[in-house]
């Protein structure tokens, strides 16, 4: 049998050895690989079938058993290849062995082995050993012919009794009683042979078919990998938009002094979420917590960040309680709820807070969510109305608008029902309310950061090795009146930065240069798209782009998508005062990195802008 070099063999007879651990049956005891010129590929395999493991280099122990070819065998394998060759009909043949000084009879197999595209790759051997078979079919010819060579015998005495005249009836009666006995024990082992042999095909036949269904899962195992990496890629793409949308840290700390947000979403993406916006002496912040989680609980904290900056935009002076009723308003309407039997009834709780600096009030409106309040170790609850922002029995009252007094030093948690609810400890309970209070209440001393992670490693405690069940949202900030963080200044110098500023409208240009005249960035601006893209293709150190969505002769998407083709890293915030518009998504679709909507929040936009800034000098 003829063999390549081992290298040249590994690297020429990689994918016949690959394809052959996909499609050969454990039920062979013996396995030869050719190649097309029927060179001999030697080739290893896992003991334990049931493994699939596409690299055979790895697998070190041999799946056939070491045997001697003799002269036999390579003139049939020759013939037989041959035949293959010009008819592409699987060949069979017989061929004998020794080891030991033991001679073992097998039956061979020869296939032609293609791949996918109907590419002759080699050929394969599968060889099955009979030689207990074989044996036994030789043990009952012995006996057939000793049978027959009494009969002979027997007969040969008859005939020498008659010619003799010393044959006897009785005699006579013996012989043929045993001749006959003979004759039913050859007619038994001939049925047993031709048993035997129908097992033998049905063996082979069997070998066969289970090859050919291993193929098969293999082939669908690989399309559903497939299918469940786009889903996954899909969710991570929904994620970071989702990131995208909920406030900056930055914009955060510029507007309450001191506080934590601890968010930990069940799945990828998340159905609660925090919004915050100021507007002159007004700070907004809400915690909600949308009807399911992952992708349906985002999808419902798109719109409820959506319709919230709509709502202050549209009117800044609106009490809280307004703005729940506005919400649900919002949301009952985009759903197209209308309290029918077996309806969707999706929709959110939130607790809405709004901070005014000017007379040191907070004004408080929940839909199921509370207020937490502790002052002098003290916990005060202010309750929530008993109805969500969605359709409801109750959708037509006015949620209640509840007034706090602040003092220096309050410290004020909205949150959604995720840890509450969470299962957990020896028994397998609820948190319940009751026992984040007292959380609360007994870390009340200890500063926000260090609360957050008592609350984190509390919940982790807690929830030990079971699931998570709900998503996780806790906000808590203190009130700090006199301390000068609240009103912070905007000290950001980006003196070695340069920013391409997209944008038709000349007042909005020129308010966006005067808000970021004082960071020292080099301002480029673009009066349209298309402008906009030849700048950023002729000016290498552009490092961030802000770009408006709607512009004559190209507007802020198409210029997006050509940008990130030039260069697929540069961050690119846009600015859009449509944010209940599909725009907003066409936009990250295209590849903008973040939004910021109109009228332009200052801290906001320093902020978002600082976040990539940040990570380029990272």
């Amino acid at each position: 049998m003829s063999k390549s070099n081992n290298e040249s063999k590994n690297i020429k007879h990689k994918s016949i050895k690959e394809n052959i651990f996909l499609t050969v049956s454990s039920l062979a005891d013996y396995l030869f690989i050719y190649d097309t010129n029927g060179n001999y590929i030697d080739i290893r395999f896992p003991e334990n079938h049931n493994i699939i493991d596409i690299n055979p280099e790895k697998s070190l122990k041999k799946h056939y058993k070491e045997i001697f070819i003799s002269n036999d065998f390579e003139r049939n394998f020759e013939k037989h290849l041959t035949k293959l060759k010009e008819t592409t009909i699987n060949q069979e043949f017989e061929f004998t062995t020794s080891k030991k000084n033991d001679t073992y009879y097998l039956n061979a197999k020869i296939s032609e082995l293609k791949s996918e595209k109907g590419e002759a790759l080699g050929y394969v051997l599968l060889a099955y050993d009979i030689t207990n078979f074989r044996l036994n079919e030789n043990k009952l010819n012995n006996r057939i012919n000793e049978y027959e060579n009494k009969i002979s015998l027997m007969e040969k005495d008859i005939n020498f009794y008659i010619k003799q005249g010393d044959v006897t009836t009785n005699q006579r009666a013996k012989i043929q009683k045993d001749r006959d006995r003979l004759a039913v024990e050859k007619s038994d082992i001939a049925k047993q042979k031709e048993r035997m042999e129908e097992d033998l095909n049905f063996i082979m036949k069997q070998g066969d078919k289970i090859a050919e269904q291993k193929h098969k899962i293999i082939i669908q195992h690989k399309i559903v990998r497939k299918q469940n990496k786009k889903i996954e890629d899909s969710i991570l793409y929904a994620k970071r938009i989702q990131s995208a949308v909920l406030p900056p840290n930055r914009f955060i700390q510029h507007l309450l002094a001191e506080h934590f947000i601890f968010y930990k979403p069940r799945d990828i993406v998340s159905g609660d979420f925090y919004w915050t916006k100021q507007v002159d002496d007004k700070i907004y912040i809400a915690a909600a917590d949308c009807t399911g989680h992952g992708v349906p609980g985002a999808l419902m904290s798109m719109l409820g960040i959506t319709f919230l900056n709509e709502i202050i935009n549209k009117n800044p002076n609106i009490h809280a309680n307004e703005i729940l009723n506005e919400l649900r308003i919002h949301i009952i309407s985009s759903l197209r709820q209308t309290g029918s039997t077996g309806e969707s009834r999706d929709g959110l709780d939130i607790a809405l807070c709004i901070i005014n600096h000017k007379n040191k009030s907070l004004e408080y409106s929940g839909a199921n969510n509370p207020l937490y309040l502790i002052r002098n170790n003290a916990l005060i609850e202010t309750k929530p109305d008993r109805m969500p922002i969605g359709i409801h029995r109750r959708a037509k009252e006015s949620f209640q608008n509840n007034i706090l007094k602040l003092q220096n030093n309050d410290l004020v948690y909205i949150f959604s029902d995720g840890f509450v609810d969470q299962f957990g400890g020896k028994d397998g309970r609820k948190f319940l309310s009751s026992n984040f209070k007292n959380l609360l209440i007994e870390n009340n001393s200890k500063s926000l950061n260090e609360q957050k992670i008592l609350i984190e490693q509390t919940f982790n405690n807690w929830k030990g090795e079971r699931k998570q069940l709900d998503d996780i949202l806790i906000i808590g900030f203190k009130i700090a009146f006199d301390k000068k963080e609240i009103k912070s200044k905007l000290n950001y110098d980006w003196t070695e930065k340069t920013i391409l500023i997209a944008e038709d409208d000349e007042a909005n240009f020129l308010l966006l240069r005067k808000s970021l005249e004082k960071t020292n960035a080099d301002i480029i601006h673009a009066e349209n798209g298309k402008d906009a893209v030849k700048l950023f293709r002729t000016n290498p150190d552009i490092d961030i782009v802000l770009m408006d969505i709607r512009m004559p002769i190209m507007d802020g998407i198409e210029a997006t998508t050509q940008i990130k083709q030039i260069d697929k890293n540069i961050p690119i915030i846009v600015q859009t005062a449509f944010t209940m518009s599909s725009e907003k998504e066409k936009s990250f679709k295209a590849g903008c990195d973040d939004y910021i909507s109109k009228p332009i929040n200052i801290k906001e936009l320093y902020a978002t802008i600082c976040k990539y800034l940040e990570k380029q000098s990272e």
